[in-house]
């Protein structure tokens, strides 16, 4: 894949910082002026006013010096732009990107993005990059986290890796028959809890049982179903599902990906998207996407660090290969970070 001096804006701190001071200057100048004001009805006008102004005075100033990131991804390596400072770094100073999915009991309310870089330090530099989209982000990584790539001798000698063939042999029977039972198990516990609450429902209605063990057991019961519901049988269920299509192979040479009985030549595939390998918080997900738009998707479970057989031992390995496969025959590959 090649960059062409591609910029992103990566981060929102002069609109961020920018709002919050404006809400806290405002309350405060609201606040100060209530305890100063005699009669703060008659003044509500002109106090909210001059909390206002304040509000707006202190925005415009974060505005003009709160400065953005920017990266610039040229050929030979990338810049990191904070208004006029304009720092360089070769594709190795990329030092990862970090993915993390907010969660407030049980609610998810936001995801986080971070890029990681080195510098000739040794110190790792952590850039919000909250303001790119999941494809933008997706996007930046990808290129910076090409650098032992970049020259052409490494491309040649990397197609090597593909003269014989690479075969990945994928346990899908056992790993689709694994999700099942597990999906069967968690869904006759959610039963067996959903029938407990409604039987001690209704001895409490009938027998007039109301003790406080008696209602708290039935309470417990009723929100362990619920939660089992949604934590554990739609999650499994649905990954039950997505796994149904699971190829038992997949073979990669110099010019052509077999996923089962399936071939596609270099020349037919558009975009290669995978879930990276260590990441916990997203489904092992791989699609295939073909120059006529059709879209082939392949889930291989969800990382294990038991290596049980719910989902691939080998996807690391896996996806290096396809990385490295793309990249020799000029496919584009990304990666699906959340």
């Amino acid at each position: 894949m090649k960059n062409s001096d591609k910029t992103f804006r990566v981060s929102s701190n002069k609109r961020n910082a920018a709002i919050w001071v404006f809400l806290g200057i405002f309350m405060v100048a609201m606040f100060i002026q209530y305890g100063v004001v005699d009669d703060i009805n008659e003044s509500i006008g002109l106090c909210a006013i001059i909390a206002l102004s304040a509000g707006l005075i202190a925005a415009l100033l974060c505005i003009i010096f709160i400065k953005e990131y920017y990266m610039h991804v040229l050929e030979d390596g990338f810049e990191l732009v904070k208004g006029k400072k304009v720092t360089k770094y070769d594709f190795s100073a990329f030092a990862g990107s970090h993915v993390t999915r907010h969660y407030m009991n049980g609610i998810y309310y936001g995801t986080s993005r971070e890029i990681n870089i080195k510098d000739v330090s040794g110190k790792t530099l952590k850039i919000n990059a909250n303001n790119l989209s999941k494809g933008r982000f997706a996007e930046l990584v990808t290129y910076l986290g090409q650098a032992r790539f970049t020259n052409t001798h490494d491309i040649e000698a990397t197609a090597e890796y593909f003269k014989n063939g690479i075969e990945f042999r994928i346990p899908n029977a056992e790993m689709i028959k694994a999700n099942r039972n597990k999906f069967i198990i968690r869904t006759i516990i959610m039963i067996a809890l959903f029938v407990a609450f409604i039987v001690m429902l209704i001895m409490s209605l009938v027998s007039g049982m109301d003790s406080a063990g008696f209602f708290t057991a039935m309470i417990l019961a009723g929100i362990c179903g619920v939660v089992l519901l949604f934590t554990e049988v739609i999650p499994i269920g649905i990954l039950y599902h997505k796994m149904k299509n699971l190829p038992d192979r997949i073979f990669l040479d110099e010019l052509t990906l077999t996923i089962g009985n399936q071939s596609h030549s270099a020349g037919s595939i558009l975009n290669i998207l995978v879930v990276p390998a260590n990441y916990e918080i997203l489904t092992r997900d791989v699609i295939i996407v073909t120059k006529d738009n059709t879209k082939y998707k392949f889930n291989f479970g969800k990382k294990d660090l038991k290596k049980t057989k719910d989902s691939y031992w080998e996807y690391d390995k896996l996806c290096s290969a396809l990385e490295l496969w793309c990249i020799i025959n000029h496919v584009n590959f990304m990666q699906i970070l959340g």
